[in-house]
């Protein structure tokens, strides 16, 4: 991209100049092998996270917690049934006259999802009172059982009898066969109506055990409908009303005037399809909670929170390595000492998780623990502290992408300044062409729900690679057209400029794998690459797969690039007429 008088010939390029365009295309297929590579590796983190934190058991903060078998003092051993309506929105709960029936008679509770709201994550957050960062459960790809305690373990250690109803992931999380006095478990149903049997099922067993203490069910059936139809279709809602009806039935036949119902979905659906998000939808759903100990109120609270809100309404221990803690708006009583005994644990656990972050430092300063709503902001505190001191040492990865981007054009403006504005504009294009695919045409967002199935993520990343692909050649051909603007009388390949075309384009998608390089290094600035303690933001975890994705197309581009900008040099009327 050497600089000559407009009306000047170059001389023939020795060997020397074909160095900038070699080393440009060599450092982009670089860039992208080691996207790819990271891409891997950064994918792998999240979907086999191992939780450091499920041998965890607050005995050395509360003291050792009392045998399950052990009754609480003062707690009444009460009859809970806990229906879990798998892909139920918020909205849709609101029109089905069983769960409005439950709410006018207890509690609303307003919940929020954690991430990533997919379904293994979230039942696990229900059972066991723990995130997905606790339980290490972080997709549908996890290979149970799961590694700490669920209600299931405490309710057949307390010596209740348990009843189980629903699809075969209950065994494969849970291991409801194993546990449960009995259970009803059926492969996961796939085009076919299964709430119905469910309820058949659980009436049956609930008669057979002659009452069971506690009993969980799931409910497929809506979230089926909201992967097949959408959130907000027809078809999901006519699966609602359905649902609506039975969940009415297994109420009527289990409800003896001494039972507590809580029901609940685990996630929401986005309109189109979808969850595993951060979606309004998808992680703002709701608990219907009736009977025996429960408040009539409105509440806010997080998923879970509702382990040990179900453990104190039972009169037993909660599970033991869950975070959340009892919703104390929804209890009409502290059933005994079970909530006293239940904010101990939360205790012991939010401590022991403290101590597992930041070592005996950061649990030596703390005299007291207010109030249960303290327990959220020690941990967050916690996490806030160590994130802090990572990211100090991380700083210099990003440093080292900008100084590496500024010393690229520093290099490609001393050899050419119009070749530098032209690289910049291809730069912009790629950015414009991109998310206008991906924000515009495919309505997309930086989110899990863009996943309608497991079965579509390698389709949709290959797509998102081909559609950065061909952006990146666009980037090219507007490259190509800024740089003949630039000059007065633009000389082609044929006139002795052929590097100088070459070396556009690839400077131009190197430019534009530059601008990513720069985004990569500021979640890995954030965040880190390794995920062994805490889980990343994972809005912000999705967009930097994203851009993996991308810089790892770019090498198609990096190939094809060059003869781009060479082909419009070559061909463009401006440098034919100069050349005539």
């Amino acid at each position: 991209m050497r600089e000559t008088s407009e009306g000047s010939r170059p001389k023939r390029r020795p060997l020397l100049g074909w160095l900038l365009p070699v080393m440009a295309l060599l450092a982009s297929l670089g860039l992208s092998y080691g996207a790819y590579k990271l891409a891997s590796y950064s994918w792998d983190q999240v979907v086999s996270y191992e939780s450091p934190y499920t041998t965890m058991s607050g005995v050395d903060f509360s003291g050792a917690r009392p045998d399950l078998e052990d009754p609480i003092p003062g707690a009444e051993k009460r009859r809970v049934v806990v229906v879990l309506i798998d892909g139920l929105r918020d909205d849709a709960s609101r029109t089905m006259a069983s769960i409005s029936g439950l709410r006018a008679k207890g509690a609303d509770v307003r919940l929020t999802v954690p991430q990533p709201s997919l379904s293994y994550p979230t039942w696990t957050a229900i059972v066991t009172g723990a995130p997905q960062q606790i339980s290490g459960v972080t997709t549908n790809w996890f290979e149970g059982p799961v590694k700490i305690e669920t209600l299931l373990d405490v309710a057949v250690g307390s010596g209740r009898t348990v009843v189980v109803a629903g699809p075969e992931d209950l065994d494969t999380l849970f291991r409801a066969s194993e546990v449960a006095t009995a259970t009803a478990i059926s492969e996961w149903p796939e085009g076919e109506y299964a709430t119905a049997g469910i309820v058949d099922d659980t009436l049956r067993l609930d008669a057979e055990v002659g009452g069971a203490d506690f009993i969980f069910v799931v409910f497929p059936d809506v979230d089926n409908a909201g992967h097949d139809f959408g959130g907000a279709s027809p078809e999901y809602a006519g699966v609602v009303a359905q649902v609506d009806a039975d969940l009415a039935r297994l109420i009527e036949g289990l409800d003896d005037g001494a039972t507590t119902f809580v029901v609940l979905p685990d996630h929401g659906h986005i309109d189109t399809g979808g969850h595993g998000g951060w979606e309004g939808p998808a992680i703002r759903t709701s608990a219907a909670l009736a009977g025996p100990g429960v408040a009539q109120t409105e509440a806010e609270a997080d998923l879970t929170d509702i382990a040990s809100t179900v453990a104190v309404l039972a009169g037993m221990q909660a599970p033991l390595q869950g975070t959340g803690t009892a919703i104390d708006a929804v209890l009409a009583d502290t059933n005994g000492s079970a909530r006293d005994a239940e904010f101990v644990r939360a205790a012991g656990i939010t401590l022991s998780y403290i101590r597992k972050v930041l070592g005996d430092e950061g649990v030596r300063d703390i005299q007291s623990i207010d109030s249960p709503n303290a327990l959220v902001s020690l941990r967050d505190e916690a996490d806030q502290e160590r994130l802090a001191d990572e990211r100090d040492g991380r700083f210099a990865v990003f440093l080292g992408a900008a100084f590496a981007m500024l010393v690229f054009a520093a290099i490609v403006g001393i050899a050419s300044w119009r070749a530098l504005l032209a690289a910049l504009a291809g730069g912009a294009t790629y950015a414009a062409v991109y998310n206008a695919l991906f924000f515009g045409l495919h309505k997309l967002q930086w989110s899990l729900s863009a996943f309608n199935e497991e079965t579509m993520v390698d389709a949709f990343f290959n797509q998102r690679m081909l559609e950065a692909a061909l952006s990146g050649l666009a980037a090219c051909v507007v490259a190509a057209l800024v740089y003949l603007a630039l000059r007065r009388e633009p000389k082609g390949p044929h006139a002795g400029y052929a590097v100088e075309w070459l070396a556009l384009g690839s400077a131009t998608v190197l430019a534009t794998q530059g601008t990513l390089v720069l985004q990569i290094a500021y979640f890995l600035w954030k965040w880190g690459a390794q995920v062994s303690w805490i889980l990343p933001d994972f809005k912000a975890a999705f967009k930097y797969d994203l851009d993996l994705i991308q810089l790892t197309a770019l090498g198609a581009a990096a190939l094809i690039g060059p003869l781009v900008t060479w082909a419009i040099g070559r061909l463009h009327p401006r440098t034919r007429k100069a050349r005539a």
